[in-house]
């Protein structure tokens, strides 16, 4: 959905999915290959590269400078067992299908959008709120945002949108699928927070202002927000542009790239080769 901007382990077994309302248990993930060194990242709007496999992981730079914010306090529970984690995540799953706090969303849903993804995730996206592509099936980031999200996740930073979790602020579509209002988004905040407590990412990656407001909560402004390292509950955070607005500003791809390459330095993320480099 239209994003408000700018203004305020590659592994040999899969890894398990949580699709909402599904009943599975969660296995633990495989452990990381690791190289020593990264190559440098080349300019890459994610449209430039064939999908290829997940790239290995190598060494891990950790952010530095990390700025301090509202979200700065940790957890006050230790992390949940990673065979529990889908069973809690259904709990939450089920409080928002029967949440009603907020009348005018629950007038203009079709179905809650929680969110997806392995429950052991590296990674986390955190995007807005469900548009109509995402209402109707009650899955996030599937119409054309989605897309991009894909290009940004599978050609730009060369892992598979399987290996990511992927969720939005808010989980009911607002009518003409406009920006969640400042209510709306703190009435959500709780099951959002209560979500990445049971999931623990290593990184969080929030798109656009709304998850900014959510789990930042401050309204600067994009360009002050972003390359630059944040933490929400201990989890460093990156923030940059929602797809959606990208769609708008494509000049703005370029941006959203050298944010991805600051969030793959500190995860150890190789890029995917590109077509040229495996002829030679």
């Amino acid at each position: 959905s239209p994003a408000a901007e700018p203004t305020p382990t590659s592994t040999s077994t899969s890894t398990p999915t949580l699709s909402r309302r599904e009943e599975s248990t969660a296995l633990p993930v495989a452990a990381t290959t690791r190289a020593s060194t990264a190559p440098p990242l080349q300019p890459n709007l994610f449209s430039a590269l064939d999908p290829k496999p997940a790239a290995a992981f190598t060494s891990p730079v950790m952010p530095s400078k990390i700025t301090a914010n509202s979200g700065e306090q940790a957890f006050e529970r230790p992390p949940l067992p990673i065979d529990q984690r889908a069973a809690a995540l259904e709990v939450i799953d089920q409080e928002v299908i029967a949440c009603v706090r907020c009348p005018v969303l629950v007038q203009s849903r079709t179905r809650t959008v929680f969110g997806e993804g392995p429950v052991n995730p590296r990674l986390m996206f955190v995007g807005e709120a469900p548009g109509a592509d995402e209402d109707r099936p009650g899955r996030p980031f599937v119409g054309r945002a989605g897309q991009l999200l894909n290009d940004m996740i599978v050609k730009g930073m060369g892992i598979q949108r399987e290996d990511v979790y992927i969720a939005n602020s808010n989980k009911c579509r607002p009518p003409e699928n406009r920006a969640p209002e400042p209510a709306e988004i703190a009435h959500c905040r709780p099951f959002l927070t209560r979500q990445i407590e049971i999931l623990r990412p290593e990184f969080l990656c929030l798109l656009g202002r709304t998850a900014v407001l959510s789990l930042l909560e401050t309204a600067l402004p994009m360009h002050r927000l972003r390359q630059r390292w944040h933490r929400y509950r201990g989890i460093p955070t990156i923030v940059t542009y929602h797809p959606s607005y990208l769609l708008r500003n494509p000049a703005s791809k370029k941006d959203a790239w050298e944010d991805l390459k600051l969030l793959m330095e500190a995860m150890g993320l190789k890029p995917p080769a590109r077509r040229e480099d495996q002829a030679t």
